[in-house]
């Protein structure tokens, strides 16, 4: 073992381990086609993030005197609220984009239903409920 090993506590290296484990998931997903690249980002960024402020606690330390933070691991936990309402904020984004997505195509297929039915032919949904 390392001498950097043998310093670290034992709630660090779980940290570490934790945030390697995210970062390894995040990118298995990638992988696979599961997650895209621009949502596995934050993530990563995320682990890399754990890995730095558990790494090195001076840097928690040095941004709590700076901040005049009497309690330095209450940082910690603003950063990881900042983080969670980004992530819900960009996944606000997504949600909306999506539901007018969809509007804007089940508007268009009405409209081409109705187009269809004008000219005479069945549309799909009703020839398939005739042959059933």
């Amino acid at each position: 073992m390392t001498m950097l090993a043998l310093s670290m506590r034992p709630i660090t290296v779980f940290v570490i381990v934790v945030a390697v484990a995210i970062a390894a998931v995040v990118l298995s997903y990638v992988r696979k086609w599961r997650l895209r690249e621009e949502y596995s980002i934050l993530w990563l960024l995320l682990s890399a993030a754990m890995v730095l402020l558990a790494s090195f606690e001076g840097i928690t330390v040095w941004v709590a005197a700076r901040l005049d933070v009497t309690y330095p691991p209450s940082i910690l936990f603003f950063v990881a609220l900042a983080f969670v309402a980004a992530m819900l904020f960009h996944y606000s984004l997504e949600i909306s984009r999506l539901s007018d997505q969809s509007r804007r195509l089940a508007q268009e297929l009405s409209l081409l239903r109705g187009r269809l039915e004008m000219e005479g032919q069945p549309s799909t949904r009703r020839a398939q409920a005739s042959d059933g």
